[in-house]
């Protein structure tokens, strides 16, 4: 039988004809459902672009509050949250300065960024806009090009529709659909994460600080000045400072008990009146009560705009001395270097004029009952015992601050922490809320049979080493600021039992 060439033409046609259908019927499609897609995407980029925009906003402000381009970029590649985190601490920086413009100093203690960071040249010329647009997934990188969709030109394949999908791409891809882009780049950038840095590998830093402004100036000066009035209000405050004046002149007077010949021949002691004496003790006993509250102060704005503000610094310098005020911005200026102290010694309180007598050397005093105060009139020491006779007892006084419960510590994030260190850091145990009464101040000398924890730095912070200390260094060190030495109540009880 012969081969039937006409029924064999007729199939294979027949054959490709189907084919070609089926090719023109699916690219068509294809063609629908991507345009259908980019109606559904529309709404993500667009709220995409509000982000985007809405960053780019806090990426020109932040330049306004004195950032940098690269720290802004840096900011905005840090994640999704970065801008905006960055943009809320500056302008909380710089509402707490109460400064329109942070300097580059204030803006290094927000955020920290490598050594050596530099723009890619392919974003150096993008405006904010852009940037975060390619970021949040709102607009093509115009860096990344995109892959070329091949075609024919052959008369063949598009009568044979091989080319259909690929003619259909091209179109979805020429067809401009919204802001400049085509039905392929809306689907193409529906489909990328919510967020992609462009500098994923950069390491950035915010810190939280707390910046010295007129409100954290004006509580600091308010505090040290009720400072200055409270610490040397009070009968214990004012016996210190009566015993100080008595002492200075017991030790001058040729021939009473009391006379210091090494003490009286130095001009500069000889020369001091007792008036001055008494001024010196006020100093001692302010310094005393003020250095936890300036240390604090020093650790949370040092590094933050307190020794910007000269009448703070004037007040530091003129309660702590000139000395303590030029460690603690050496410190600062060295970023909170601590220095290696080997030495078996803790540093003093530096004050202009320090008190002129030892806790023993006072103690020694109060406790001669029967020996009258040398320069004492009979007068004074009349109304002295009246005194002494109507005033209730040490023991009294001391049940009555162990009867009552004071106030727990608050946590490091209350605001009120500071005015609890100011009324009762060292006085009452800042768990319990029971007060703390100290037992008698050992006399000077003896072995060193107690350790104490070597503390240096900007943050008193311990060193980790321990050194040899007598009983009276331990108790100087552990009461001395803020108990009397011969009764162990704190300074200011009075105010403590009216509390």
């Amino acid at each position: 039988m012969a081969f039937n060439w006409k029924a064999f033409a007729a199939s294979f046609l027949d054959t490709q004809t189907e084919g070609i259908r089926e090719r023109k019927e699916e690219a068509k499609e294809f063609e629908e459902e991507q345009e259908e897609l980019a109606k559904q995407n529309r709404k993500l980029l667009r709220d995409r672009t509000l982000l985007a925009n809405d960053t780019a906003q806090m990426a020109e402000k932040a330049m306004e509050l004195g950032a940098t381009r690269d720290q802004v970029i840096a900011a905005m590649s840090s994640g999704a949250m970065g801008m905006k985190t960055f943009y809320e601490k500056l302008l909380a920086a710089a509402n707490q300065k109460g400064m329109p413009t942070l300097g580059a100093a204030d803006i290094e203690q927000i955020i920290g960024m490598p050594e050596v960071f530099e723009v890619n040249p392919d974003y150096v010329d993008m405006n904010f806009k852009e940037l975060a647009k390619i970021q949040y997934g709102a607009m093509v990188d115009p860096n990344i090009k995109s892959e070329k969709i091949q075609t024919s030109d052959s008369v063949l394949a598009k009568l044979f529709g091989v080319d259909a999908m690929s003619q259909a791409k091209q179109r979805l891809q020429d067809r401009q659909y919204m802001g400049g882009m085509s039905i392929a780049d809306v689907n193409e950038l529906a489909e990328q994460a919510d967020y992609d840095s462009l500098f994923p590998n950069l390491g950035v830093n915010f810190f939280d600080k707390d910046f010295y402004g007129p409100e954290a100036a004006s509580e600091f000066l308010k505090t040290i000045t009720d400072i200055k009035l409270d610490a040397v209000s009070g009968t214990a405050a004012q016996a210190y400072i009566d015993n100080q004046r008595n002492t200075h002149i017991a030790k001058l007077q040729e021939g009473g008990e009391f006379y210091d010949e090494e003490y009286a021949s130095n001009p500069e002691n000889k020369n001091l009146t007792p008036s001055q004496i008494e001024e010196q003790a006020k100093e001692y006993l302010i310094a005393t009560q003020a250095r936890n509250i300036i240390r604090g102060v020093v650790a949370n704005y040092g590094q933050t705009g307190l020794f910007d503000h000269q009448p703070s610094v004037d007040i530091i310098k003129e309660i702590m001395g000139e000395e303590f005020l030029n460690t603690e911005m050496e410190l600062i200026r060295s970023f909170n270097q601590q220095e290696d102290d080997d030495s078996d010694t803790d540093e003093p309180i530096t004050t202009t004029n320090a008190p002129i007598l030892s806790t023993t050397q006072t103690e020694s005093i109060d406790d001669s009952q029967e020996e009258p105060t040398p320069d004492t009139s009979e007068e004074t020491r009349t109304e002295e015992e009246t005194t002494q006779t109507q005033a209730p007892s040490a023991e009294a006084q001391k049940e009555a601050l162990l009867a009552k419960t004071f106030p727990k510590r608050p946590s490091s994030l209350s605001a009120k922490r500071v005015g609890w260190d100011r009324d009762y850091k060292g006085k009452v145990d800042p768990k319990s809320g029971k007060v703390i009464i100290a037992p008698p101040r050992p006399t000077d000398g003896g072995e060193k049979t107690k350790e104490l924890p070597i503390r240096t730095g900007l943050l008193d912070s311990p060193t980790g080493k321990m050194k040899k200390v007598t009983e009276a260094e331990y108790w100087d060190e552990t009461y001395g600021e803020t108990h009397d030495p011969n009764t162990g109540l704190p300074f200011g009880y009075e105010a403590l039992l009216e509390d």
